[in-house]
C-alpha cells in the first residue's frame, strides 16, 4: 500500500483527466518491487485457508491484484488526523479509502500485458494536491531492494517529510529522539547501543545508495538524541509552483464544476463521487477544463497555453506536459 501511494503519487503528475493506467512492469520499475514478488498467489488463498475474491470471473489471486482490491474495499486508517484546507475550513481525516473504481483487461492474449485502470477516491485525491513532500523516487526505489527495503524505504519517507518541512522554515537541521527514528526503521533492539549500530547502518545506506542528501551525528548526555542536517533542495523553487500549479488547477475544477449545475444532479449519473467522475470524462465540459488548465499554467508557472493545446491535454490526460 505504502509503495502504491508513492507510485500513484508521481503518476498523477502528468495524468489527471480520466483513468490512470499502468502494468505491473511499471509499478515495479518505479518501487524496487520485483514481478516474483507481486504476481505470486497468496499463500492463504495457495493453501486453501480464505477464498480469493472475484469479480465478473476474474480471482484478485497475486499479491498485487488483491492488494489493490483491498485498497478499495476498506478504508485507511491513520495513527494521527489527516488535515486537508479547504478554503477557509480545515477537514480532518482519519479514515478514508485509497481506490474507487479498479479495472483489468480480462480478456487478453497470452502475451498480452495485464493493464490496470484505476481511479482514486476523493479523499485521497484532494489530500495529494492539497500537500507535498519532497520525495526522491530514485531514493525511494534502490533503497528499497533487498533484504530490509521496506524498513529503509519508511525511513526514507519520514526522512524526506522532515527535509521538507526543515527546509521550508528556513532551517537545515533538528534534533529527533533515537527510539523515534528507531521506530520507522523497524529497529527493535532492547540495547541502546544495538539500535544505535543498527540505525547507523541504515541511515548511511539511505546516504550511500539512495544518494539523500543530508548528515546525522548522535547528540545529548547519553546520544539518546540524533542531529540530522538536511541539505537545501535546488529545485524548492520549482516544487513550489509546482505545488501552486496543482492547488490552483484542482480549486478552480471544483469551482467551474460547481457553477456547472452538475453538483446538484444536473447530468451526472449515480456515481457517489460525481466530481471525479466529471473529471475522469474527457468529453464533458471540455473548454472549461481546459480554461482553467491554462489560467492554472500562466498563474502558477508563468506559462501561456493556448487553449486549443489544454483541450488536447485534457482529451489525452497529460497535464503537465505543456511543450
Amino acid at each position: 500500500m505504502q509503495d502504491f501511494i508513492v507510485f500513484i503519487s508521481r503518476r498523477l503528475k502528468v495524468g489527471l483527466f480520466g483513468y490512470t493506467r499502468f502494468t505491473m512492469q511499471e509499478f515495479c520499475a518505479q518501487t524496487g518491487r520485483t514481478r516474483q514478488e507481486l504476481a505470486v498467489v497468496c499463500p492463504d488463498f495457495l493453501s486453501g485457508k480464505a477464498l480469493a475474491p472475484v469479480i465478473q470471473g476474474y480471482e484478485f489471486a497475486t499479491v498485487l491484484d488483491y492488494a489493490l482490491y483491498c485498497m478499495m474495499e476498506r478504508n485507511i486508517i491513520f495513527s494521527s488526523r489527516y488535515d486537508v484546507r479547504e478554503k477557509d475550513a480545515v477537514i480532518s481525516m482519519h479514515s478514508f479509502p485509497i481506490l474507487k473504481d479498479l479495472r483489468l483487461n480480462f480478456s487478453r492474449s497470452a502475451k498480452e500485458q495485464k493493464v490496470y485502470e484505476i481511479r482514486l477516491s476523493d479523499e485521497l485525491l484532494s489530500g495529494f494536491l492539497s500537500r507535498y513532500y519532497t520525495l526522491n523516487a530514485e531514493s525511494y526505489r534502490v533503497v528499497g531492494k533487498g533484504r530490509g527495503g521496506d524498513s529503509r524505504k519508511k525511513l526514507l519517507l519520514y526522512l524526506s517529510k522532515l527535509s521538507h518541512v526543515v527546509t521550508s522554515s528556513g532551517l537545515s537541521e533538528t534534533v529527533i529522539p533515537l527510539d523515534r527514528l528507531c521506530e520507522f526503521a523497524d529497529i527493535r533492539d532492547i540495547r541502546a547501543s544495538h539500535k544505535k549500530q543498527n540505525l547507523v547502518r541504515m541511515l548511511c545506506y539511505i546516504q550511500s545508495v539512495g544518494k539523500f542528501g543530508f548528515g546525522f551525528s548522535f547528540v545529548g548526555g547519553n546520544a539518546f538524541m540524533v542531529r540530522l542536517v538536511f541539505v537545501p533542495l535546488a529545485s524548492k523553487r520549482l516544487l513550489a509552483a509546482e505545488h501552486s500549479f496543482y492547488f490552483r488547477l484542482m480549486s478552480g475544477l471544483r469551482m467551474v464544476y460547481g457553477s456547472s449545475g452538475r453538483s446538484n444532479g444536473v447530468g451526472v449519473d449515480s456515481d457517489k463521487d460525481p466530481f471525479q467522475s466529471w473529471l475522469a470524462d474527457v468529453y464533458v465540459d471540455t473548454e472549461l477544463k481546459a480554461q482553467v488548465l491554462a489560467q492554472a499554467y500562466y498563474a502558477a508557472m508563468g506559462i501561456e497555453v493556448s487553449i486549443g493545446h489544454a483541450m488536447n491535454l485534457v482529451r489525452s490526460g497529460e497535464i503537465l506536459k505543456p511543450s
